[in-house]
C-alpha cells in the first residue's frame, strides 16, 4: 500500500523502504541498505534524497515556464505583426476598390459626356436639316407659282399679252436663289473636332490598359549596388544606394568583377521579367553620367563601346545634351535635362524604356535582345557628380 507523498511501499520480506540508492535509483529497506550490494553506493534517507531532485525539477520547471512565456510573447508579437499586415492588406483592398470605383465613375462620366455631345450634334444636324428643307421647299413653291403664272401667260392672246408687257417682263426676270448649305460650316467643324477625338479614343484606352498592366506586373523592389563591381573612382555609400565620383582613387580589394578604367558600377542583382528602378541625377561642373542596362558579361576593363550592338542600352546625360546609345547614336531633344530617371525593363518583350519621373514622360525606348540576366548599370564623371537609387 502507498505511504505518504513519496509513494513508498512496504517490502513484503523486509518491511518499510525508508532509504534511496542514488546509484541504482532504488528504494531500500533497512536490511537492503546494510547489505553488500549497496555498501559502496550513495544511500540516504528518502526525505533527504528527494531535495536535490526536487530542486532540479523546480529549476527545470522555471526554465520551461520561462521558455513557454517567451514563446507565448513571441507568438503574441508575431500575431500582432500578422494582424498589422492583414489590416494593411484590407486597407489596400479598400484603396483598390475606391480607385477603380473612381476610375469607373470617371469613365461613366466621360461616356455620358461623349454621348451627350454626340446627341447634341445629332440634334443640331436634324435642326439644320429641317431649316434647309424648309427654305428649299419654300423656294420650290415660289418658283412653282411663277411657272404656273408664266404658263398661263403663254396661253394668252397676243393683244392680252402685250397689254401687260412690262409687268410680264418683270415677272420673267430670274431671281438668283442662293442655295443654303444643308449643314453649316460651324457644325461641320464641331463634328470634325469630335471625330478626331473619337478616332484616338481606342488607342488611348488601349495604352491606358497596357500601362496599368505593365505597372501592376512590374517589380519595383529594392535595388542596391554591387560593391565588388564598384570602380576605384567611385565612393559607394554605406547603404549601397548611391555613388559619387572622386579624383582620389579608392583602396579596394582586387576583383575580376570590378570596373577598371570606367567609373561604373552594376546593380547587385540581375533581372528577367518586368522590373523598374529609379535614380536621381546630380551633375558636377562639366559632369556627366550614364544610366543603362547591360548584360552580366559586360566589359570591365578599359573604355567601353556604348552601343546596343555590344549589349549596352544606355542614356548619357550631361549639362548640354542627352543622347541614346543606339548603333549610330541618337540625340534626345529634351526641353530640360532630367534630374530623375526611371528605367523600365521588359525582358520578355525585349524593351528598355527610359522615363523622366518628374514629368512621367517617356524619353526613349530601346529594342533589346537579352542573353542571360540584365543588370542595372551606372557611371558618373567629374567631381560633384553622383547618382542615387530611390526606393
Amino acid at each position: 500500500m502507498p505511504l505518504g507523498l513519496l509513494g513508498e511501499t512496504y517490502y513484503k520480506a523486509h518491511g518499510e523502504k525508508i532509504y534511496f540508492c542514488e546509484n541504482d535509483a532504488e528504494f531500500l529497506c533497512v536490511f537492503c541498505q546494510e547489505g553488500p550490494t549497496h555498501q559502496a553506493h550513495t544511500v540516504g534517507f528518502l526525505d533527504e534524497a528527494i531535495h536535490p531532485y526536487r530542486d532540479r525539477l523546480r529549476s527545470r520547471l522555471e526554465a520551461l515556464s520561462m521558455q513557454r512565456d517567451e514563446i507565448e510573447d513571441i507568438k503574441s508579437w508575431e500575431d500582432q505583426k500578422i494582424q498589422v499586415l492583414l489590416t494593411r492588406i484590407e486597407s489596400k483592398k479598400q484603396q483598390v476598390e475606391a480607385a477603380f470605383e473612381r476610375l469607373q465613375q470617371d469613365q461613366r462620366k466621360q461616356h455620358c459626356l461623349l454621348l451627350a455631345r454626340l446627341t447634341e450634334l445629332e440634334w443640331q444636324i436634324w435642326k439644320e436639316r429641317d431649316e434647309y428643307i424648309s427654305k428649299v421647299t419654300e423656294e420650290v413653291a415660289r418658283l412653282g407659282v411663277q411657272v404656273n403664272e408664266l404658263e398661263e401667260k403663254c396661253q394668252q392672246l397676243a393683244s392680252e399679252l402685250l397689254q401687260d408687257v412690262r409687268v410680264n417682263q418683270s415677272r420673267c426676270e430670274m431671281k438668283t436663289f442662293v442655295s443654303p448649305e444643308a449643314i453649316s460650316p460651324d457644325l461641320v467643324k464641331k463634328i470634325r473636332n469630335l471625330h478626331r477625338k473619337m478616332v484616338t479614343l481606342p488607342e488611348i484606352m488601349g495604352t491606358f490598359s497596357e500601362n496599368l498592366v505593365c505597372h501592376l506586373e512590374t517589380d519595383s523592389g529594392v535595388i542596391t549596388l554591387d560593391a565588388q563591381t564598384t570602380s576605384r573612382c567611385l565612393v559607394l555609400s554605406e547603404d549601397r544606394k548611391s555613388i559619387r565620383y572622386t579624383l582620389q582613387k579608392q583602396t579596394l580589394p582586387d576583383s575580376p568583377l570590378r570596373f577598371e578604367g570606367l567609373p561604373a558600377v552594376l546593380g547587385s542583382a540581375g533581372f528577367s521579367g518586368r522590373h523598374r528602378w529609379q535614380v536621381e541625377v546630380q551633375l558636377g561642373d562639366r559632369g556627366s553620367c550614364t544610366v543603362r542596362v547591360a548584360g552580366e558579361g559586360v566589359r570591365r576593363r578599359g573604355e567601353q563601346d556604348l552601343s546596343t550592338d555590344k549589349g549596352v542600352w544606355a542614356m548619357i546625360i550631361s549639362h548640354q545634351q542627352c543622347w541614346a546609345s543606339t548603333s549610330t547614336g541618337t540625340d534626345l531633344p529634351l526641353n530640360d535635362i532630367p534630374r530623375s530617371v526611371a528605367v523600365a525593363l521588359d525582358y520578355e518583350a525585349g524593351q528598355v524604356t527610359l522615363l523622366n519621373t518628374e514629368t512621367h514622360a517617356p524619353i526613349f525606348t530601346f529594342t533589346a535582345s537579352f542573353s542571360g540576366k540584365a543588370f542595372p548599370f551606372f557611371a558618373v564623371w567629374k567631381k560633384g557628380s553622383c547618382l542615387t537609387l530611390k526606393g
